[in-house]
């Protein structure tokens, strides 16, 4: 079993459009990934500092991203090592999300899952629910045609360390469901695409959405 590592500088894994992959597809959406940030402070970040580890958007099409922040931000107050997942009308500008903010070691890997349920932005850490913010009246998704990548979103900030188990469901999954998947019990019910990164390949294991690897250093290893 490998692990696909990411330097931070312009590794990324790249996946062509679908509205399986939009939260427009159904109104619901759910997207869970094991990461494991070896940096608290990135090297190659954006805005306030943070990066976008895994997305789907571009300019007048954004989506849905999840951030991580680096140790030490321009935010008032400081965001340090907060991890959020956001969703955005197409314009982009000011999303709304949910996140956690608790102390990170590098090299420690944690299961997040972001949620919109169509009223509102959920994410858990680890299976356990953290936040939920409502967009409802104030965000209105819609499917655009910008790939869904892993490692940075838009290519303007890049994740350094490792991502697996990223999976992708057209529907709200229950806690319960959300708890089963941090323990690598995957439903399969709406599931749209699977990228289990651990043997070489970006193969999505549904076979409808294969991705392709831009970089990356395959490194042996188990994970979670």
């Amino acid at each position: 079993m490998s692990i696909l590592q990411f330097d931070g500088a312009k590794d990324y894994i790249e996946i062509p459009d679908d509205i399986g992959f939009s939260v427009a597809a159904t109104g619901n959406l759910t997207v869970a990934a094991w990461m494991r940030p070896d940096v608290l402070t990135f090297p190659n970040s954006e805005g306030t500092g943070y990066v976008h580890w895994l997305g789907k958007g571009g300019i007048d099409q954004q989506e849905w991203t999840f951030r991580m922040y680096d140790e030490t931000t321009t935010d008032n107050p400081p965001r340090p090592n907060r991890i959020s997942f956001y969703v955005f009308n197409p314009q982009g500008g000011k999303g709304v999300g949910s996140y956690f903010q608790e102390p990170v070691q590098a090299g420690e890997w944690i299961h997040v899952v972001g949620i919109a349920d169509g009223q509102n932005a959920l994410i858990y850490k680890n299976g356990v629910f953290k936040k939920s913010e409502s967009y409802s009246g104030i965000i209105t998704p819609q499917h655009g045609t910008a790939p869904l990548r892993i490692g940075t979103r838009d290519l303007k900030s890049f994740f350094l360390g490792a991502i697996k188990g990223v999976r992708v469901w057209d529907r709200a999954l229950t806690a319960a469901e959300v708890q089963m998947v941090a323990s690598d019990s995957v439903p399969q019910d709406g599931l749209v695409a699977e990228y289990r990164l651990d043997q070489d390949v970006a193969i999505d294991t549904t076979e409808l959405h294969n991705g392709r690897i831009v970089g990356g250093l395959w490194m042996p290893g188990g994970g979670p």
